[in-house]
């Protein structure tokens, strides 16, 4: 599904951490850009709620996070993690047909 400003769902493996008490932190997103995966570090979570993606459609919990400089949002839409990505990702990409 496509949204407004050329965003689409994507799909990202993340690693979180799930403290005593059943709190879950998301603190990577493994990234592939079409040529090659990258492990982005998650800096800080600003903040955390229950929220749907007007973007690219979706619902579930919102985690505003930093990576980097750039803040964004990372959905966890049980049992799946989505970003709304600016450029689609497609199989020609990787070699280029």
């Amino acid at each position: 599904m496509q949204g407004i400003d050329a965003r689409h769902k994507r799909y990202v493996p993340v690693t979180t951490f799930t403290n005593e008490e059943g709190q879950v932190r998301p603190t990577s997103i493994l990234w592939f850009d079409g040529k090659k995966y990258s492990t982005l570090v998650i800096d800080e979570v600003k903040d955390v709620r229950r929220m749907s993606s007007r973007r690219v459609g979706g619902d579930g919990i919102c985690y505003t996070i930093r990576v980097g400089k750039n803040i964004t949002r990372l959905y966890f839409e049980d049992p799946k993690w989505f970003v709304e990505a600016k450029e689609p990702w497609n199989d020609c990409a990787a070699d280029g047909c």
